[in-house]
């Protein structure tokens, strides 16, 4: 494929979200390819409705932030009563930036917060109703996958060495694991930071060029500092792994630029939001 083929089928993904306003000031952001299926539920919070204060106000579900556990458990009962997600059926990843992707069952329900987190991994894959999965952000991308034919459902952080290591093609390949076409999946992408603030240095930019020859993902901005399309990568690995180009959707929505979300790039000192997905029992 040349980069003016991807870049045409690129413009041509399904673009945008719902914003669910869940009450008490607790709000989701949905795909709507993901709401129109009647299997599954998932969103990516706001940062507002919460009991954290400071650069961590409100709703911070970052257990990794130097702030008080009590009040990160607290949002997280808020934010799980708001969405209608029973409190005991969560399971988080133990982010490193990296590209392992676990499977789960119900035996891992809890981990992250009721007790031990799993081992360290970005991505989760299951075909277990009920079981909610959780993955945590505050500029990185969320990946969502579902396939409703299999009925498995995935969801990872792709933080940019995530992403450049492909771990949405390792999703895809998890799920084939457990009896999904990928044919069938679809994907979606949640809010983070986009590709004109994604700004990095000349030698992260180059080994995207290197490593997805097909994206014309850079750029240069105002500054002359370089910048690259991490939503671009995002579709391209899609691609490698099978999923159709009629099957992926992006939220579009900046991190940076959207002041209901908390962004490391922005901030610094700051909370952390959620994604989430299930398929219902």
């Amino acid at each position: 494929m040349t980069q003016a083929e991807f870049l045409s089928r690129y413009r041509s993904l399904s673009r945008g979200y719902a914003y669910h306003d869940c009450g008490n000031d607790v709000g989701l952001y949905r795909l709507p390819s993901f709401s129109a299926c009647p299997g599954i539920d998932h969103g990516f919070t706001a940062k507002t409705g919460g009991v954290s204060k400071g650069p961590f106000a409100s709703l911070n579900l970052s257990f990794t932030r130097p702030e008080q556990r009590e009040n990160v458990m607290e949002n997280y009962r808020i934010f799980a009563n708001a969405a209608h997600i029973p409190w005991e059926s969560m399971v988080m990843d133990s982010y490193e930036h990296g590209t392992t992707v676990r499977y789960v069952t119900r035996d891992d329900c809890g981990k992250g917060y009721l007790c031990d987190p799993l081992p360290a991994c970005d991505g989760l894959v299951t075909d277990v109703p009920g079981v909610t999965l959780i993955t945590g952000h505050a500029d990185c991308m969320a990946f969502f996958f579902y396939d409703p034919h299999q009925n498995v459902i995935g969801l990872c952080h792709a933080g940019w060495r995530g992403a450049l290591g492909r771990i949405g093609r390792e999703v895809v390949r998890v799920m084939q694991q457990h009896g999904s076409d990928p044919k069938d999946i679809l994907a979606g992408v949640g809010p983070s930071i986009c590709p004109r603030c994604f700004e990095v240095g000349d030698d992260v930019a180059d080994a995207f060029e290197a490593a997805f020859p097909d994206c014309p993902l850079r750029s240069t901005n105002a500054k002359g500092r370089a910048t690259v399309d991490l939503w671009q990568v995002a579709m391209c690995q899609f691609l490698e792994a099978g999923v159709l180009p009629a099957n992926i959707s992006l939220m579009n929505v900046c991190t940076i630029e959207d002041e209901r979300l908390f962004s490391y790039r922005r901030d610094g000192r700051t909370g952390g939001m959620a994604a989430y997905l299930r398929m219902l029992p």
